[in-house]
This record gives C-alpha cells, sequence and structure tokens, in this order.
C-alpha cells in the first residue's frame, strides 16, 4: 500500500514543527543545566560568604579561642548561649539553613539541635582545622545540605586555628530553586513552541498561495513540460509576473523580436521588451485574449496577450508572437494568382468563341468569310483586354498582373490602362514582390475609384505608368477617387490606420477591413503597410506622390524598386531604356 500524500506545505509544517522541537529541546536542556549551576554557585557562594563572615566576627573569635584553651568536657554556657544568639541572628537574616562553630577539636559550640552541643561534629572538620577554606555537599544530623566550612583564628596570634565555622543550606531550598528556573525555561520553551508553530502554518499558508498548492515535484514536473513546450512552439512566448515584468521567452520569441530585444538567461530588468507588446499585456483583459498587429523591424506581427489565473488567482500573463509577414505576402500573391486566373478564364471563354465561330463559317462553306475574320484576328494581335495600352508592357509578370487587375477592375466598372509613356526594359527578377505591391497598390486604386464614382456618377479610372532605369523598376500609380487628405496622409503607411471603412469597401476579394478611416478607399489597414515594407526590404520604397492629382484628381502613388529587373545589356540595347525617366520624379521632387 503506498503511502498517501501530503501536500508540500503540509510537509514544510510538519520539518518546521520538528525542527523547533528539536532545537528547543536542545536549547532547554542547555539552559536548564546552566540554570542548575548557576543556582547551585550561588548557594554555595552565599554558603562560603555567610561562614566567611561568622568566622571572622570578633566574639565567634574570642569565644572559640577560649573554649580551645579550656578543652572542657562541658562547652562553659554562657559562651553556648552567646554564641546560639549570633547564629540564630546571622541565620535569621542571611536565609541560611543552619550555622554551626566548634572548637579546635570540632566540639560543638553552637547547633540548631541544642542536643548534639558538647558533642563533635558528624562531618570531617579536617580541612577547616587545617586553615583550608571547603564547600561541600554532604549529609548529616540534619540531612542533605551544601556545606561551607571555614577555619577560625585566635584572637592572641590571627594565626592559629582554634575552631571551624560550618554553614549549610537544606538541598531542598537548592532543589526549589532549581525549579523555579527550569518552570520558567519550560513555560519560554512552550511559548517559542507555541510561536514556532504559529508561524510554521503562516509560512505554510504563503507557500501554498504562492505555489497554487504545487509541490516541489510538480513544480519541477512543470518546468520541464515549460521547457518543452517553449522551444517547441514555432510561435514566440514571452511570459511576464503580475506586475507586468518579462520572466521567460523562447528562443523564437527572440528570432521574432531581434536579438537586442530577448536574450536568454538573462535578469528580466536587462530586458528591452517593445512598448507594444507591453502595452497589450496591459490591456489584456482577464477573461479574455488581446490581439493586435505590430511592427517589429521589418516584421509584421500578430501579437496575443491572454491573462493567466490559477484557482481564480492571477499569475501573470502570456504574450504569443506570430511572424505574419511571410502569410500576408502569400496572400496577397495568391490573390493576384487568382485574379490571373480568373482573367485566363474569360480570355480562354472569349478565345473558345472565337473559335466556334471560325468553325461555324468552315462547315458553313463560308471559307472567304472565315478567312477575312481571321485576318482581322491576326490583325488586332491578342485576345481582347480590358487594359488600354497593355501592348507597350513586354514582361510576362507585369502583364499578367495588369491582365488580372484589369479583368477585375472592368467587373467594378472601372478601367485600368498603361500610361502611354510607359517603357520597360528587361525580365523581372523578383516577380513575388513586384506583383505583390502592384497588385495592392491597383487594387487600393480600383477601390477608390469606385468610391469616387459614387459621388461623381461616372466610371473609374486607374492609371499605371512603368518605368525602367537600369535595373531599377519605377511605377506610378493614379486613380480618379477622392484623393487623400492632408492630415491622413502621413499616416496611411502606418500599420492598422485604414481610410476605407468597412461600409464603403467593395469586397473584390482582396484584402481585409481592420478599421475604420476617411472613407476615401485607400488602404485598409495592412496593404500599404505590407508594400512599404517589402519595397523596403529590397532596397526600395513606396510612397504617396500626390494626395489629389492635377490629372484624374485622385491619388498617386510612387514605387522603386532597385534590382528588380534583369540587367538591359542582357536583353538588347538599352539605349532608350531612360528616354522617359524625366518625367519620373526625382528625390528631392518627392
Amino acid at each position: 500500500m503506498s503511502r498517501p500524500h501530503r501536500s508540500f506545505s503540509r510537509r514544510v509544517l510538519i520539518s518546521q514543527l520538528a525542527l523547533v522541537i528539536v532545537i528547543l529541546t536542545l536549547v532547554t536542556g542547555v539552559f536548564a543545566w546552566m540554570g542548575a549551576r548557576t543556582v547551585t554557585e550561588v548557594t554555595e557562594t552565599k554558603a562560603l560568604a555567610t561562614a566567611r563572615t561568622l568566622a571572622i566576627d570578633p566574639d565567634v573569635r574570642a569565644a572559640a579561642t577560649q573554649a580551645s584553651a579550656d578543652h572542657a568536657d562541658e562547652p562553659d554556657e554562657q559562651i553556648v548561649e552567646s554564641m546560639l544568639a549570633i547564629t540564630g541572628d546571622l541565620r535569621d537574616r542571611s536565609g541560611i539553613s543552619f550555622a554551626v562553630i566548634t572548637d579546635d577539636r570540632g566540639i560543638r559550640l553552637t547547633h540548631p539541635d541544642r542536643s548534639k552541643i558538647g558533642h563533635k561534629v558528624s562531618t570531617s572538620p579536617d580541612e577547616a582545622l587545617a586553615g583550608r577554606e571547603n564547600v561541600s555537599h554532604e549529609s548529616g544530623t540534619l540531612g542533605e545540605t551544601v556545606r561551607a566550612k571555614v577555619p577560625i583564628y585566635s584572637t592572641e596570634d590571627g594565626e592559629t586555628v582554634v575552631g571551624e565555622v560550618s554553614v549549610g543550606i537544606f538541598a531542598s531550598v537548592l532543589d526549589a530553586d532549581v525549579r523555579r528556573e527550569l518552570i520558567l525555561l519550560g513555560t519560554v520553551a512552550v511559548l517559542a513552541l507555541a510561536l514556532g508553530g504559529v508561524v510554521s502554518v503562516m509560512l505554510g499558508r504563503r507557500l501554498r498561495r504562492e505555489t497554487l498548492g504545487v509541490g516541489p515535484e510538480e513544480l519541477a514536473e512543470m518546468a520541464r513540460d515549460q521547457g518543452a513546450v517553449l522551444h517547441g512552439l514555432d510561435d514566440g512566448v514571452l511570459g511576464f509576473d503580475t506586475n507586468g515584468k518579462l520572466t521567460l521567452s523562447n528562443s523564437n520569441a527572440k528570432e521574432l523580436l531581434g536579438a537586442a530585444s530577448v536574450r536568454e538567461n538573462i535578469a528580466a530588468e536587462a530586458i528591452d521588451v517593445p512598448d507594444e507588446i507591453t502595452a497589450l499585456m496591459a490591456e489584456a483583459p482577464a477573461d479574455g485574449a488581446l490581439r493586435r498587429r505590430i511592427t517589429i523591424g521589418d516584421r509584421i506581427l500578430l501579437a496575443t496577450a491572454v491573462r493567466v489565473q490559477r484557482d481564480g488567482v492571477s499569475v501573470g500573463g502570456v504574450v504569443t508572437v506570430r511572424d505574419e509577414t511571410q502569410m500576408l505576402t502569400m496572400a496577397r500573391q495568391l490573390e493576384s494568382v487568382t485574379a490571373m486566373a480568373r482573367a485566363l478564364r474569360t480570355q480562354r471563354h472569349e478565345f473558345a468563341n472565337r473559335l466556334h465561330t471560325v468553325l461555324g463559317l468552315v462547315d458553313t462553306g463560308a471559307t472567304d468569310e472565315a478567312h477575312t475574320y481571321l485576318s482581322s484576328l491576326l490583325g488586332t494581335g491578342p485576345i481582347t483586354t480590358p487594359v488600354e495600352d497593355i501592348d507597350l508592357i513586354s514582361d510576362p509578370y507585369l502583364r499578367a498582373v495588369l491582365e488580372a487587375k484589369g479583368t477585375t477592375a472592368a467587373e467594378a466598372g472601372v478601367t485600368l490602362a498603361v500610361t502611354p509613356d510607359s517603357l520597360a526594359v528587361g525580365a523581372v527578377r523578383d516577380p513575388e514582390a513586384v506583383t505583390l505591391i502592384l497588385g495592392n497598390l491597383i487594387d487600393n486604386a480600383v477601390r477608390a475609384a469606385v468610391a469616387g464614382q459614387r459621388y461623381a456618377g461616372d466610371g473609374g479610372r486607374v492609371e499605371v505608368e512603368v518605368l525602367s532605369s537600369g535595373t531599377e523598376l519605377h511605377a506610378v500609380v493614379t486613380d480618379t477617387g477622392d484623393g487623400i487628405d492632408d492630415e491622413v496622409a502621413g499616416r496611411i503607411f502606418d500599420e492598422g490606420f485604414t481610410t476605407s471603412p468597412a461600409a464603403s469597401a467593395p469586397d473584390f476579394g482582396i484584402g481585409l477591413t481592420t478599421g475604420t478611416g476617411t472613407g476615401d478607399g485607400h488602404g485598409l489597414g495592412i496593404g500599404l503597410a505590407l508594400c512599404r515594407r517589402v519595397a523596403q526590404k529590397g532596397g526600395g520604397e513606396v510612397w504617396l506622390i500626390d494626395g489629389h492629382d492635377p490629372g484624374l484628381g485622385g491619388a498617386s502613388f510612387g514605387v522603386r524598386l532597385p534590382d528588380a529587373l534583369d540587367d538591359p545589356a542582357d536583353v538588347g540595347d538599352a539605349g532608350d531604356v531612360t528616354a522617359a525617366d524625366d518625367d519620373f520624379p526625382t528625390d528631392e521632387e518627392r
């Protein structure tokens, strides 16, 4: 049968009580021995001092000198009476049990029992008669006593021993004093034990409250599990105590927040936690989670703050951080691919209709009409695309994203056009970044154009200008929307800021509405910030050229992407590549 499990606090309580009892037993024993020894020494000192006082009394010395000189068989009655008077008075004043005076033969001159006077003392007087003081515990005619024996010197020469003084204190008096000391020590020990018990109980409760009733074995197991969980998660984990101080983190948190922000095995006060995370933890509700996107360096992180409680007691909180930069980038790319696929399906449908027309003409024998129809198709080139002047774009990636966005824009009643002065030489080197940035800007422009035409009552228009300069790709996206007010122009690239309320933002399968703003249709809280971050990661930039473009009236955004194109020398003569660069804003103009 297994031994019943005791809680950690109870084990601590029992251990502390056992320790207190052992210590008190040892201390009480030592002090009892020291107290008894002290009482005994005090009693012996008192007896010896009293004997000395009596031995130097002139009357005692004179009586002892006379008795020793007479050596009578019976002591002189007058000497006996005078000695009894002296010893009786001394016994009353000093609290001794008895005082016996003898001559130089050990014959009693005084005794509490008068029948014993004239007889030799029951205990040896040799030490005192030899001139040496003596203190001993002996048993005589009066019982067990502490006795002090002091020699009496002659009054004639002061050197001859003519008797002794024996002063005794009953052992019962000594025992009573010792008992009083032991009772006092016992009382103190009991009080100390009671105090120790109370303190132990309070400490046990404090431990139970601080450890939430978890014992050391459970704590060790929790520490092992915590280490396994922290380092096994893909998300970054930050643990905070009830005061909001960082107490733990895992390696993923260090990677996501930066090596200088979170380090393992370092004091919490030495760690620089971003203010966004500290504020998020402070605002987290007690009964739920609080999620917020934050920007750390070139990353967009989704931070989730949760308060942790155990048995109704708050023990701090946990913040998990997840990198959403890659996920949001992939989502934007997937949106572009979806739009491209939709455009291809539309073109395939149109191409199939044309083939059916040709097949019908051939089947009916109208070969001349079929020949004329095919000639017209060859003259017009590719299947019609909803993007004006798309032939100016030769790169397949740029052409695909523009055609896809053109189809989406056409469905919304917005015309997408490439400006006549566009010229881009060289193949796109990083199609993911280029299609993400251009696609997002065109999506925002289409939204703005739709929102603007609601007020103008006319179809909207979005123009895209694409230019190359060596390996750099430049682009400008302009719409016919309501533009962007100056007071919000500086915040449209901030994480979470949106100028497109959910009620007015048309859903073309792109983006997420995360807030409310001015309602001009630009930005849904994440796209523009993501575009700028992706561009800056490659050394480029995305900026607002004009909140109210003088040409179309809406907003105009610029893009510069270094090393986005292959070297023009690899694809042909690039002499005219930068011919239109004079029309593109310079750094000073931006």
